[in-house]
């Protein structure tokens, strides 16, 4: 959705400037405070055994190895009902060995939904587990694979991260539990400010988390995100109101010296 590359500096430039209005029907803000600055604006492998194979996440590699692409499979049950935890692998970094994650579940009488309580996860050719997140009540439909479990790299630092889709909901807004790979700690932690995000999707090119949510029949936005200083911080919103089937007002907000401002509003389309 959005060009470029949102650098520190742009960053500190857009907090700095004054609140001017933005042109009806542009709303991108950060895109055009980085072209300002001078700044430049595929589907899951099958795998012969069965596992479930993510899309490649091009942000998931280290400096000097470019070749190397981060991903995951999930060897899922035969049926819904079936005995035992779903079992996923992944090298979520080239500099760290393979990891095993059995994901515990069971399904619920009354609603029908697979529950994932527990994820533990261990090094290949480990027979402990170095980390057991448990405690967990986390809901989907059969239907959704592998209980809405993704690793993918959420914070933009090279390292697959870690999450679960925490409940399913009939609208568009899905929450997620999150957990960040943190190197200094050598485990998953989780970020509770990322868990507040609805729907998040994370464009490794502009390094935003791009949020599209839903109020009501009537109202529904975007926000984009950046990282800064490891907690997500909004940049940009933009509200769709509509009053009768064939009229929308859009309403742009950004940041502007800490705080989310109206900069200027327009037509939908």
């Amino acid at each position: 959705m959005r060009g470029g590359v949102f650098s520190g500096a742009v960053f500190l430039a857009l907090l700095a400037a004054p609140a001017e209005a933005t042109p009806a029907g542009t709303g991108n803000v950060a895109a055009d405070v980085a072209a300002q600055a001078g700044e430049p604006g595929d589907g899951a492998p099958e795998r012969p055994d069965g596992a479930s194979a993510s899309p490649r996440s091009p942000s998931a590699m280290v400096a000097g190895d470019e070749t190397f692409q981060a991903d995951f499979t999930c060897r899922k049950p035969a049926g819904a009902a079936q005995d035992g935890p779903i079992v996923c692998q992944s090298r979520i970094n080239p500099v760290l060995p393979q990891f095993l994650l059995d994901l515990r579940w069971h399904l619920d009488p009354e609603t029908g939904e697979r529950v994932i309580t527990a994820i533990s996860i261990r090094r290949e050719g480990r027979a402990e587990p170095f980390q057991v997140i448990a405690g967990l009540d986390a809901r989907t439909p059969t239907a959704i694979d592998n209980g809405g479990f993704e690793l993918i790299d959420m914070d933009f630092d090279g390292y697959l991260d870690m999450r679960v889709i925490a409940e399913g909901t009939a609208g568009p807004n899905t929450r997620y539990r999150s957990w960040l790979w943190v190197t200094d700690d050598d485990r998953f932690v989780e970020s509770a400010a990322l868990d507040e995000i609805v729907s998040p999707e994370f464009d490794p090119e502009t390094r935003e988390i791009l949020s599209r949510w839903r109020s009501s029949a009537a109202e529904g936005g975007v926000d984009v995100y950046i990282w800064n200083d490891g907690v997500p911080v909004m940049l940009h919103r933009e509200i769709d109101r509509y009053d009768g089937p064939s009229r929308c007002t859009r309403t742009f907000y950004d940041r502007i010296e800490d705080d989310m401002r109206e900069t200027g509003s327009g037509s939908c389309s």
